[in-house]
């Protein structure tokens, strides 16, 4: 669960993305800010529980990662539904991240379901429609632990 601060970082964080993103023309037909908001909250859920600090910048990005944990990129995918699906878009490549990962959100409560490295969720075979047109897609009880994706034994790295 988000502390009252992190919360506030997330609504401040996550409205000024959409409006970044809109200005961009990237999602201008949404108007709601709650999955920017969901979604930085839950980059920063992620960093706080690996004992990392989430990248807060707003400009514009091309994809890529949000964070890096134990050497491997990694991209923090969020759902409002649990079960959830992790999806990323055709367009993702396998140099974009190492790691995919799936949180659920219930604001103010964030909720790592677990993950998939790029070559597991970004090939043909997991290309699927979920009602929102194509893209690689693996449903929640596909993914791997935390300590399975990063390939440590004991002890997380964090």
């Amino acid at each position: 669960m988000l502390n009252k601060a992190e919360q506030q970082l997330a609504i401040l964080c996550g409205s000024e993305r959409h409006i970044q993103n809109r200005q961009n023309g990237k999602d201008y037909h949404k108007v709601n800010f709650t999955n920017d908001i969901n979604g930085i909250a839950a980059e920063i859920a992620v960093a706080k529980y690996c004992n990392r600090f989430p990248d807060l910048s707003i400009g514009p990005q091309r994809g890529g990662a949000d964070l890096k944990i134990a050497g491997k990129t990694v991209d923090v995918k969020t759902t409002g539904k649990n079960p959830g699906y992790l999806q990323a878009s055709l367009n993702k490549t396998l140099d974009d991240s190492d790691v995919y990962l799936l949180v659920t959100a219930d604001f103010p409560t964030f909720t790592i379901q677990g993950g998939a490295t790029n070559h597991q969720l970004l090939n043909k075979t997991t290309i699927k429609d979920t009602g929102y047109g194509k893209k690689y897609t693996l449903e929640q009880s596909q993914l791997s632990s935390l300590p399975h994706l990063f390939k440590k034994k004991g002890p997380l790295p964090w």
